[in-house]
């Protein structure tokens, strides 16, 4: 489990001395005097003190108007670059604005809190000093030194420093709070809960709920051994007060590391019900969703996400990825084109928009988002593969080909762009090529067992069966659980009708490795076939077909087996199917020859198995 309470002091820096109230800051200007700029994104300093011209070299003529306007100016300069997230730029505006009015404790905690962003706690914590002896009875000032403190893991400067202020202020609500996270952050964790016990319990503190949320966040610092009693005091947290979100949030991440994953849906689908979207629930039950597959509701809570985040395109992307998943491809594309507009430069846009117009059938669009993919992308190869598959689709095979070929000189360090071009020559019987092509890519990746394999099936369409077997023996010694290499020498040797005894081992590793596979299961039958265990067989080319019936080799082979067996019927039946299946001219002649001569033999014309029909070699 995450860590709950590590870090909580800390962020209350950036808290107390960004936009939020500054409870009981007092300006110079007068007693109880609060600038509205506290709620302004860009305002004025909230303390512009006159100079003093007694202790003062300033000359009278440099006027309190003047040093005021000139702080007013650099004040507000540094809290719009601040805004901006140009914290270097805010300081020095910060650090101007300190030359014209430098008793200003407000300033200061401004400066303290930009160094804090920039990782300069050194710097962050001399400007607190300052203003705590500027102001030692103001609470800000103690707040953000407290804060910096624990953050350093300075616990006994930063107690002392959050005990002034309930000196100063009372049951002040965050400063009793923090004082008890200490010590959970030096794992006095039995103190921890002591502490917050009593604290829940004092009737002049206003916030129980609060300590009985953070007694629930020790336990979950103590361990799992603890999870229901953390679950007990969020629960109270939560019956003290029902819309308090982080006790929600809490509970729920409490029941998820439990795995109680319907609970956790019911919490905060629950509290949404009631109180209306909440950013973690819903970043929280979306990814839940996605999780149990149930991608429409995972897509509401997303839109919720992406409702609080605007800006965030990751959002935007994941949003239209599960509107691909319900094929929802108009308002996808309408989305990631709205991405492309803000990130026209994203690779990975370009590439859900092509895949987004692929399956809209707008191929034109389609390829020119893939062909705008750059080499240097992860998402090159798979958009040269679809852009390829898309132009031999069309009947454009030439270009196809050809924009592979120009991929490659791009990428040559892309073993699925070799592999793919070697698919494509293969498809259109150019061999050779391919076996050229492929011996380089071999040198050039020796493990890559797909490229291997690839070159000993091209090694087989040549007729170099040697070479076939001595390549697939060579991608089993880079993976010797290659279920297609196991497949393609137990079905070679049994072609050949030798090591039959090896062809078996191979293939029943091969079956182990993927069980049911009908080429696998083909391959058993045709060596039971060659064994002359014709029945035997009969039951593997029968699973094999019921799980392929598509096939036609494996139609051929069943039927090969039925007319061994005399089976005349069902031999006709298979060769027809065979047939009707086989694309290849000369493959399908030959099962034309093999259906005329079982049904020669039908009619009792001869007994003899036909020329084409391989004689049964003992096993």
């Amino acid at each position: 489990m995450k860590k709950l309470l590590l870090g909580q002091v800390s962020i209350l820096v950036i808290s107390l001395v960004g936009c939020s109230t500054f409870d009981g800051l007092v300006s110079s200007r007068g007693p109880g005097y609060r600038d509205s700029a506290l709620s302004n994104p860009n305002p004025a300093p909230a303390s512009l003190t006159p100079p003093d011209y007694t202790q003062s070299t300033v000359s009278p003529v440099m006027d309190a108007t003047y040093l005021t306007s000139q702080a007013d100016y650099h004040f507000t300069m540094g809290e719009t670059l601040s805004f901006e997230g140009r914290s270097s730029s805010a300081v020095e505006e910060y650090k101007t604005t300190l030359i014209y009015d430098p008793k200003s404790v407000h300033v200061r905690l401004r400066l303290a809190a930009e160094y804090v962003r920039m990782g300069m706690v050194t710097e962050a914590v001399e400007q607190g000093e300052i203003a705590i002896e500027m102001a030692p009875d103001s609470v800000e000032p103690r707040m953000l030194m407290g804060g910096l403190y624990s953050g350093l893991k300075m616990f006994e400067p930063a107690r002392k420093q959050f005990a002034e202020v309930l000196r100063i202020q009372p049951g002040h609500a965050e400063a009793s709070i923090y004082s008890g996270a200490l010590l959970a952050e030096e794992k006095k964790f039995d103190e921890a809960i002591v502490y917050f016990d009593a604290l829940a319990k004092n009737k002049e503190f206003q916030d129980p709920e609060r300590a009985h949320f953070y007694i629930g966040r020790v336990r979950v610092e103590q361990g799992e051994s603890h999870y229901a009693q953390a679950e007990q005091a969020f629960q109270q947290a939560l019956r003290l007060r029902p819309e308090f979100p982080e006790a929600a949030m809490s509970l729920a991440l409490v029941l998820r590391t439990q795995k109680k994953h319907a609970e956790v849906e019911k919490l905060l689908k629950s509290y949404q019900e009631k109180f209306g979207p909440q950013h973690d629930m819903a970043r929280t039950l979306s990814q839940y969703y996605l999780e149990e597959e149930n991608y429409l509701k995972a897509l509401e809570q997303l839109e919720v996400v992406e409702a609080f985040e605007r800006d965030n395109l990751n959002i935007k992307i994941q949003i239209s990825l599960l509107l691909i998943e319900q094929k929802k491809f108009e308002q996808a594309a309408t989305r990631l084109e709205d991405v492309l507009l803000q990130a026209p430069e994203s690779d990975k846009v370009r590439y859900y928009l092509g895949a987004v117009y692929q399956e809209m059938d707008r191929p034109q669009l389609s390829l020119s988002h893939f062909k705008q993919i750059p080499p240097t992308s992860p998402y090159f190869p798979e958009s040269v593969v679809q852009s390829a598959q898309m132009l031999k689709a069309s009947g454009r095979g030439d270009d196809a080909l050809e924009h592979v070929e120009r991929s490659i000189k791009a990428r040559d360090d892309i073993p699925q762009l070799y592999a793919f071009y070697a698919t494509l020559l293969d498809e259109r019987k150019a061999f050779k090529k391919a076996l050229a092509m492929l011996k380089v890519a071999v040198e050039k990746f020796p493990t890559n067992t797909q490229l291997n394999f690839f070159l000993g099936t091209i090694h087989d369409r040549l007729g170099s069966t040697t070479e076939t077997i001595a390549q697939m023996r060579k991608v089993l010694e880079v993976d010797g659980e290659h279920v297609q290499a196991l497949n393609y020498l137990a079905y070679t040797f049994a072609e050949m009708g030798s090591n039959l005894d090896e062809a078996y081992a191979f293939a029943q590793q091969a079956l182990k490795l993927q069980p049911n596979d009908p080429y696998i299961l083909d391959t058993i039958g045709w060596i039971y076939f060659k064994r002359d265990d014709t029945e035997t067989a009969i039951k593997y080319l029968e699973a094999a077909h019921k799980a392929n019936g598509d096939e036609a080799i494996i139609a051929e082979h069943l039927g090969d087996a039925y007319l061994r067996h005399q089976m005349w019927q069902k031999a006709q039946t298979m060769y027809k199917r065979a047939a009707a299946l086989e694309t290849d001219t000369d493959q399908n002649r030959k099962i034309m020859e093999k259906l005329a001569n079982v049904k020669t033999q039908n009619q009792g014309v001869t007994r003899r198995a036909p020329a084409s029909l391989p004689e049964p070699s003992s096993p």
